[in-house]
């Protein structure tokens, strides 16, 4: 052998020991003779076998990880952080065979670090949350966060991992560790290749060595505060790239983690930190979306955003109960299609012109058909180049206000009839008392086959009539006090049918009368309630065509928490019902149909009803006629007199 290939093949026997040296092998005696066949054959044997070692360990390390991946790949539907550190910790633990994993992913907003420790016992995993504070100095953990390296700590008595409160369930466990390996998870390409200095100046705390102990000499109070600082200024900062710290330890009584684990949980945390960070952003994009789905709905003002061709895209709960539709029912349709045209025209005109309203009177369509009035604001929808994609438009019903407005006015015609009912009844009555004497003398004096006689019986109804409309006047302005007692509602019931058998007679029809046995006492005011029947069944005659029955029902209602027992009265009559547009009016003061009606009449039923603590509602539908229920409970100190 030459001597200038025996030099060569010394030279590569050299570099086998520094090979061996990285791996943390037992140390062999590869120095031997180059120019011993048996001595190299032997050496590169040694190799080969190492070779294969070290291919098998790179195999089973690449599936680990490729495993890894597919379980981080399914962080994305974890919940929250403490499912998603759970799950990589116990993977970590069972896959790698780690005696105890750890995983903690920053929180700016309380500057903490929040994850789960999980320790390997047997077949059994145990997870516990931590949450550490990252002010100050609390252990190697942390630590490798603000050095921005991985930390490998092999005197945990000295150093130890995590500064945890006394009583904390980990600080048994910890207490008897030997050896950590720490490791940074940074966001995935988040800083260009710079010093952290060149990027957010010098109040940067990230790598900075200086962070462990004050310099000699200096005031340790002073470096204390300033460190703290300077850590808050750097969980303010955007361009922090931590996500979070992972890692893995073993007992004492166990041999200490080395380069190949630390290698190993770099490799892992590289796989891992990028998955997590998806996961965590996953999180966040569903908390805000729950965040603007809760804020949309909690509106009182109804809200629909469209997009540029005017197809809704959102559609809040107010708008949902304002209008009927749910929101799959107008998703994706255009805005005119479920809600009228007038609507349409002012967000048309938004969208195409930028012409934006606000709180423009306008009528939209429920989905009953009925038209709902609004005050309707729209604003445009614009990215953050300021294009427009949409517009939004909200809007609030005027129905409450336009009743309001209008029962304010009723009160002031009310107050007004008062007013002058109460100043000109008294002349009105005595003249009509004595014209109705006057007659009434005239008829006595004339035969029944007289000219003159159905004249006179013309101007008898005439003056009864101006006489109840003056009676109707004075209830609704000056109502009576109630005199309740406890007694049956059939016998007011059957008193009123009775007191109308000549209108009944005279408009053919029946009353078809169902009393419920056993039916509870009310305490009423028989005379009031007595009134109440009498013009409902009228009504309910009047609006029957001839032959047919006005159904009459009286019964207990059913039980409510709220309202207790009660007693239930409805009235139906056959007649063609009430169109939906006077349903809304029907109980309002002045409101008719009726031809020379005054429009008062059901206007007091209610008022009635209203101070017995009870409810008269209506039902109704074109071509199948109204039922009117009155529902009474049995206490009636929940009215006013």
């Amino acid at each position: 052998m030459e001597r200038s290939q025996h030099q060569a093949l010394r030279e590569l026997l050299r570099r086998v020991d520094e090979v061996r040296g990285l791996s943390e092998a037992p140390e062999s005696a590869t120095l031997v003779d180059p120019a011993d066949p048996s001595a190299l054959l032997r050496t590169v044997g040694e190799l080969v076998d190492e070779l294969e070692r070290s291919h098998r360990r790179l195999i089973e390390t690449n599936v680990q990880l490729v495993s890894l991946r597919e379980v981080a790949g399914r962080l994305a539907a974890a919940a929250d952080v403490a499912e998603t550190t759970r799950t990589v910790t116990r993977y970590l633990a069972r896959a790698f065979g780690f005696e105890h994993a750890f995983l903690l992913l920053l929180n700016r907003e309380s500057g903490t670090l929040e994850g789960t420790w999980t320790r390997r016992s047997g077949d059994r995993d145990h997870s516990t949350a931590l949450e550490l504070p990252l002010l100050g100095d609390g252990g190697a953990v942390p630590r490798s966060l603000w050095l921005d390296r991985t930390v490998r700590m092999r005197d945990l008595e000295r150093h130890p991992a995590l500064v945890l409160p006394d009583g904390h369930a980990l600080r048994e466990s910890l207490a008897r560790l030997g050896s950590l390996i720490a490791v940074p998870l940074k966001r995935h390409s988040i800083l260009p290749d710079a010093e952290p200095h060149e990027l957010c100046g010098a109040r940067c705390v990230l790598g900075d060595v200086a962070l462990l102990a004050p310099a000699p000499g200096q005031d340790a109070g002073a470096w204390t505060a300033d460190r703290e600082e300077r850590q808050r200024h750097c969980l303010s900062c955007d361009l922090l790239p931590a996500l979070g710290v992972i890692g893995t330890a073993r007992s004492m009584d166990a041999p200490p983690l080395g380069g190949a684990e630390a290698t190993l949980i770099e490799s892992i945390a590289l796989s891992v930190a990028p998955v997590v960070e998806n996961a965590r952003l996953i999180q966040d994009l569903r908390r805000a979306e729950r965040f603007r789905y809760h804020v949309l709905d909690s509106m009182a003002s109804a809200l629909v955003a469209v997009n540029l061709k005017g197809e809704i895209l959102t559609f809040n709960r107010s708008a949902r109960e304002l209008l009927g539709y749910s929101e799959e029912e107008v998703r994706g349709l255009p805005f005119g299609e479920r809600f009228g045209p007038d609507g349409e025209h002012l967000l048309r005109s938004t969208l195409e012109q930028g012409h934006e309203v606000v709180r423009e009177a306008t009528v939209l369509r429920a989905r009953t058909g009925t038209p709902v009035p609004v005050s309707l604001t729209t604003s445009l929808l614009r990215d953050e180049r300021r294009n427009v994609y949409g517009a939004i438009a909200t809007f609030v019903d005027l129905t409450p206000l336009r009743k309001a407005e209008e029962h304010a006015r009723s009160m002031d015609r009310l107050a007004a009839l008062g007013r002058f009912t109460s100043s000109v009844a008294h002349e009105i009555r005595n003249p009509l008392t004595g014209i109705g004497a006057g007659v009434q003398y005239l008829a006595r004096a004339m035969s029944d086959d007289a000219p003159q006689r159905e004249n006179l019986d013309f101007i008898l109804g005439e003056i009864k009539r101006l006489d109840r409309i003056v009676q109707d006047l004075f209830d609704v302005t000056h109502p009576r006090p109630l005199e309740p007692r406890v007694a049956l509602l059939d016998v007011a019931l059957k008193r009123a049918v009775q007191s109308l058998e000549a209108v009944l007679k005279e408009r053919g029809v029946t009353v078809d009368l169902a009393i419920t046995p056993a039916t509870p006492a009310v305490a009423h005011d028989a005379d009031q309630i007595q009134q109440l029947f009498i013009n409902l069944i009228k009504n309910a005659a009047e609006a029957s065509p001839r032959g047919s029955a006005v159904r009459v029902r009286l019964g207990p209602g059913a039980p409510d928490r709220r309202r207790g027992v009660t007693v239930v009265a409805q009235v139906e009559d056959q007649g063609q019902g009430i169109p939906a547009e006077h349903l809304r009016t029907l109980f309002e003061p002045f409101f008719t149909t009726k031809a020379g009606g005054t429009g008062l009449g059901l206007y007091i039923c209610q008022d009635i009803v209203r101070r017995h603590g009870g409810h008269l509602t209506v039902q109704s539908e074109v071509g199948h006629g109204a039922t009117f229920r009155v529902e009474l409970p049995l206490d009636h100190q929940g009215g006013k007199s």
